[in-house]
């Protein structure tokens, strides 16, 4: 064989990349070792969480908004309250969740199996003493500091949902929030130095002027103020005051988000504890708003829950089962599907406002809500250039 053929000749090198990136179904194969997808009922977990979390998201968008403009301003509940309650529900909803996993081992394949929650090991006292001082520890880190930040950043969130959701539909409410996207890209950028794909800036272009011509017609039309007062005779909507509420919330949102993100890239802390975490360091700002808030003449209780009713706590609820719901789509799911749950609230909230609010449709908003659906799932779809490589084999000229 010449040099020149020498040179030209090829050899098959084989690439191997970790486990966890191979399509082992593609391939018919599946390791040995790997642990088993979570499913309930046979169905997995990734997608009953957001199935779950479509619908928590419509039923909150629908009942917050109903929950405030049916009946007049003066007997509203206190947004700030509800915003107290939900940092307080679930961050004992987290504490509890975070101690029954203070026992799992780092690695399955060495460790001995712990005791399950039924069993009298579990619920021992030196067990639980045990148990308690490691998630003490836990909370209570050197760096727990961090999460305070974006803490005051959600309470400021949340208040503002509350503004709102009073003062637009909860079709247009919804659309207009999924601007959140937007500036969570943004600050990604900034922050984390995400770099973002052509598609994806096209996708928050076209998601900016789907949310403006929603806006537009919003604006342009007295529908809203009209509605609430006929059918409720409650609390008349301002459109621009929504709207602006609704920019300030997804600039917080987006910013808390990604804070939040490099918070837990830099760590190693359980996500049940950085939720505990949140809610201690949110409860001092939900405070604030409700002792300025406080009549003289009324105690601190009373004027806590002041015409607090059945649909102010089930706006905490669905608040409280969102938090919870939303940790599991971080952990089972991916963003493509996560788009999929913003179509499908989206769609249900639509259809909720026109079957109990006499929502008017207009082709504006279609149009609008079209161009944000498509943008939303344009912007979640894989970017082709980063996918991993799979098990095969490489040309290489020698």
């Amino acid at each position: 064989m010449s040099q020149q053929q020498q040179q030209q000749s090829v050899v098959l090198v084989a690439k191997t990349v970790p486990d966890e990136q191979l399509d082992y179904e593609e391939l018919g194969l599946r390791p040995a070792d790997s642990p088993p997808v979570p499913a309930l009922c046979g169905i997995p977990l990734k997608y009953i969480s957001l199935v779950t979390l479509a619908v928590q998201n419509s039923l909150l968008t629908i009942i917050m908004h109903y929950s405030r403009v049916h009946i007049p301003p003066s007997q509203s509940y206190s947004a700030p309250t509800a915003v107290l309650l939900n940092e307080l529900l679930k961050g004992a909803i987290s504490l509890a969740i975070a101690f029954t996993r203070m026992d799992r081992p780092a690695s399955y394949a060495t460790d001995p199996p712990q005791p399950s929650l039924t069993s009298g090991r579990f619920w021992h006292s030196s067990r639980v003493l045990l148990r308690s001082r490691r998630l003490a520890r836990e909370v209570f880190s050197p760096d727990c500091w961090k999460l305070s930040i974006p803490a005051i950043l959600y309470v400021i969130q949340n208040n503002l949902q509350y503004v709102a959701a009073t003062n637009l539909e909860a079709a247009t409410f919804q659309v207009s929030y999924q601007m959140k996207i937007l500036t969570t890209a943004a600050f990604s950028v900034l922050l984390l130095r995400k770099q973002l794909s052509a598609s994806q800036w096209v996708a928050l272009f076209f998601l900016a002027i789907g949310v403006g011509i929603v806006q537009i017609q919003t604006g342009a039309s007295d529908t809203a103020k009209a509605t609430s007062s006929l059918l409720f005779q409650g609390a008349s909507m301002n459109a621009v005051k929504g709207f602006l509420a609704v920019v300030a919330a997804c600039f917080t949102s987006g910013l808390a988000g990604v804070y939040f993100e490099m918070v837990l890239k830099n760590s190693q802390s359980d996500l049940w504890i950085r939720n505990v975490q949140l809610s201690a360091f949110s409860l001092l700002p939900a405070l604030v708003p409700i002792i300025l808030a406080r009549r003289p003449d009324a105690g601190f209780t009373t004027s806590l829950f002041q015409n607090f009713g059945g649909w102010a706590w089930a706006t905490v609820a669905i608040q409280v089962v969102g938090g919870l719901v939303t940790a599991m789509v971080i952990k089972y799911s991916d963003n493509i599907l996560k788009g999929f749950a913003t179509s499908l609230s989206i769609v249900i909230s639509f259809l909720a406002s026109v079957a109990l609010f006499d929502f008017r449709i207009t082709f504006t908003f279609i149009l609008g809500s079209v161009i944000v659906l498509i943008a939303t799932w344009l912007y979640n779809q894989p970017n082709r250039s980063s996918t991993p490589l799979r098990l095969g084999y490489t040309a290489v000229k020698t």
